[in-house]
């Protein structure tokens, strides 16, 4: 139970753990971003060969960044391509995002493209060949963050699963542990046909009584079982029980499962009596 226990809080501390980071990672992960945004920037100016020229504080806005320079410049749309794929790909977790080169006075899109990971280069792709003529432009890129937007899924799977595990688990715990000649109750082996508790090689013979007592009470095992549920299941209608005859039998178990330590028959005052089996 104390494995148990640890495992739930384990699991729920992980959670909330991805659940934070989730929350802290957009920022910091914009962050990431910009820095790359500026090496795009860089390496577009180093196509002119302009050296010298900086790239302006890049702007955003959710998945949209916007890369401005100080100088003019032109480009041929095959090498801006190649180099914004190059480094896209290299250092940030998307295979979908769009490029919008525009004019900086006007705001109008000279070149687009979109990369997309399920259509071919060549269909997302015109002019690539098409030298663009010197001017002040901007870059303007957007993500299409389908894994980011899977993250919450992927985390709620994650907790299903870790649940699942418990279940298990609990159930794997709980479970009778039963070969062919029968039921393993701690250290003994109850054979529930024969009427026999078995521990090494000295069996102990048990009255139809105490087979059926003991097996409801396993059945439940380390659950509390209610007394009238006893005495009704195993001794129904047949009126032969009288005061203590529970008792009776539950101190007759008790004496013949007495090698196991691990086992307890507990009386719970006022309820009714639970099978103990330590794990």
């Amino acid at each position: 139970m104390r494995k148990l226990v640890h495992l739930i809080i384990f699991g729920i501390v992980f959670f909330f753990t991805l659940q934070g980071c989730k929350k802290d990672e957009p920022e910091l992960q914009h962050d990431r971003e910009e820095v790359i945004m500026r090496k795009i920037g860089h390496e577009i100016l180093l196509l002119s060969n302009d050296s010298n020229s900086i790239v302006r504080p890049i702007s955003h806005e959710g998945n949209k960044y916007r890369i401005q320079f100080e100088s003019s410049f032109s480009f041929l749309p095959d090498d801006l391509i190649k180099t914004i794929d190059t480094i896209v790909k290299s250092a940030l977790p998307y295979d979908n995002y769009l490029v919008q080169v525009v004019e900086c006075e006007t705001d109008l899109v000279v070149y687009s493209y979109e990369i997309d990971e399920f259509l071919p280069f060549s269909e997302v792709v015109a002019c690539k060949t098409r030298e663009q003529p010197e001017a002040c432009y901007e870059i303007v890129i957007q993500f299409i963050a389908k894994e980011k937007e899977s993250t919450g899924i992927v985390l709620y799977i994650l907790l299903v699963i870790l649940l699942f595990s418990i279940g298990v688990y609990i159930y794997i715990k709980n479970k009778p542990h039963v070969n062919d000649e029968g039921i393993e109750i701690g250290a003994y082996l109850y054979n529930k046909k024969k009427m026999t508790l078995t521990l090494i090689n000295n069996t102990i013979e048990l009255t139809s009584k105490e087979s059926e007592l003991l097996n409801l009470l396993y059945e439940s095992v380390n659950n509390t079982v209610e007394r009238d549920t006893i005495l009704n299941k195993v001794w129904g209608d047949e009126g032969d029980y009288v005061g203590r005859t529970l008792d009776v039998y539950i101190s007759k178990l008790r004496k013949k499962l007495e090698n196991d330590s691990s086992i307890q028959l507990k009386n719970i005052r006022g309820i009714g009596y639970k099978l103990i089996v330590e794990v």
